[in-house]
């Protein structure tokens, strides 16, 4: 049976983060994907047919982002802060969308994070700062839902609360893109470790015990991976919700023997939905005049567009690059129930309610429409959602699952971060290099 130092479970940025820094710490290492494709949750589509890069997966870098920042200046590749304008269109009408931010800050800086921890609906039923802020309540749900992917009756409110003089908005409000995809970077990455990555060799069980490590494959038939091999430890960087998987359905993990402690932490964490139609149109809808937009007022510079939808309540575009490429997104209980609709029905409600949101009509947008790309994370075996959130007396349940078992078992992936930055690249990349420090340090690696 051949025998490795570390086994990775997963080539995800978390996995190939973690699997560089090992071998860069002279450990011999191997990493299992049960895809076809590095990346994990980064899934870029390129079309020649379209000059920018077609994100189905991870798009954005959020906040600040050191490790993503070092992984895009060692490999070349060029990311770039996105600016341009927020505009809110309501039932025709188009104006300026000053002060969201602010909304959402006035909420999300009630919260008291020495307080019992509550779900983000119970915390706004409470009406925090009172009659005032009803307006800037519902604003804060609706951004919480979105960004977050969350079932506001089921979020931690306390995973909510930022500390340090930070804007509980400033990681949704500094966005950047990789220039050339986000593919770039993970293949990059797995580039550096040439033979060190499998890909098609599911993982369906992990048998362990203190310093010992067995792992049952399904290598395809043209890799001569045997379907049993040996490590002294392993990191596991699938997605948690595979992670709760029953282990004979498709993607499904085994661990023999199990982990109650990894089990509690993972009954405290959630997968969120996520549905992001990408659509390639002849020139955005938002170019031409609309009826409901002063005149005199363009939106040449539109980045975000606000919605009344609950379903699709933000659309945002290429912008800075003059391409006619615009994203409708929605998360949450809304993406949740989209996506039970099917793709027909969740491509016909994102183009009529940016008809009716502007006030044109559904012929003008579907006549500028020249293709649309989506991908069902849900149904994905190997995601089953689109990232974590915690759920109410979670908000330390990441790092619970950070935490070395016997070390032999480590955890890494944006649900594991240390930080918070749970559902990031960024989030997924410090997990990545933290459990391979863990695992360097129990098997006496070299620094």
């Amino acid at each position: 049976m051949e025998r490795f130092d570390v086994a990775v479970v997963g080539a995800g940025v978390a996995g190939l983060a973690a699997a560089g820094e090992l071998r860069r710490r002279g450990l011999r290492v191997v990493v299992f994907e049960a895809r076809d494709r590095v990346g994990g949750r980064i899934l870029t589509y390129h079309d020649e047919r379209v000059p920018v890069p077609i994100e189905l997966g991870a798009e954005f870098l959020h906040g600040d982002t050191p490790e993503t920042d070092r992984v895009l200046r060692d490999s070349g590749l060029l990311a770039l802060d996105i600016a341009g304008e927020h505009w809110r269109a309501e039932n025709g009408r188009v104006l300026p969308h000053r002060g969201i931010w602010t909304q959402i800050d006035r909420v999300l800086g009630l919260i008291d994070p020495e307080a019992p921890d509550l779900s983000f609906a119970d915390f706004l039923a409470g009406r925090p700062g009172g009659r005032a802020r009803a307006r800037d309540r519902k604003a804060a749900c609706h951004f919480v839902e979105g960004f977050n992917a969350a079932d506001a009756g089921k979020l931690s409110t306390q995973s909510l609360a930022v500390g340090g003089g930070e804007a509980p908005s400033d990681s949704a409000r500094r966005v950047g893109r990789v220039v050339s995809g986000y593919d770039r970077m993970a293949e990059w990455m797995a580039h550096r470790l040439e033979e060190d990555v499998h890909l098609e060799a599911p993982v369906s069980e992990i048998e362990w015990t203190r310093g010992e490590v067995e792992i049952n494959l399904q290598p395809r038939a043209d890799d001569d991976l045997p379907p049993r091999v040996s490590a002294r430890a392993v990191i596991v960087t699938v997605p948690i919700s595979v992670l709760k998987a029953p282990p004979e359905e498709p993607g499904g993990l085994r661990f023999r023997p199990d982990v109650p402690r990894v089990r509690q932490a993972l009954d405290l964490l959630e997968m969120g939905t996520v549905v992001r139609l990408v659509a390639w149109f002849r020139d955005l809808p938002w170019t031409r005049p609309l009826p409901g937009l002063a005149k005199g007022k363009s939106l040449e510079r539109l980045s975000f567009l606000h919605t009344a939808d609950p379903a699709f309540s933000v659309w945002w575009s290429a912008y800075p690059a003059r391409a006619p490429l615009a994203v409708a997104w929605s998360g949450g209980p809304p993406a949740a129930a989209l996506a039970r609709q099917g793709r027909s029905a969740i491509e016909d409600h994102a183009l009529r309610s940016l008809a009716d949101q502007l006030g044109v009509s559904r012929r003008r947008i579907e006549a500028a429409v020249l293709d649309l790309w989506l991908h069902p994370w849900h149904e994905d075996p190997y995601s089953r959602g689109a990232y974590s959130y915690p759920l109410v007396g979670g908000a330390e349940a990441g790092r619970r699952l950070a935490r070395p078992v016997e070390g032999t078992l480590f955890f890494a992936g944006e649900a594991t971060d240390t930080e918070g930055r749970n559902g990031t690249i960024e989030g997924a990349l410090a997990s990545g290099l933290r459990a391979a420090r863990q695992a360097a340090s129990a098997l006496g690696g070299g620094g």
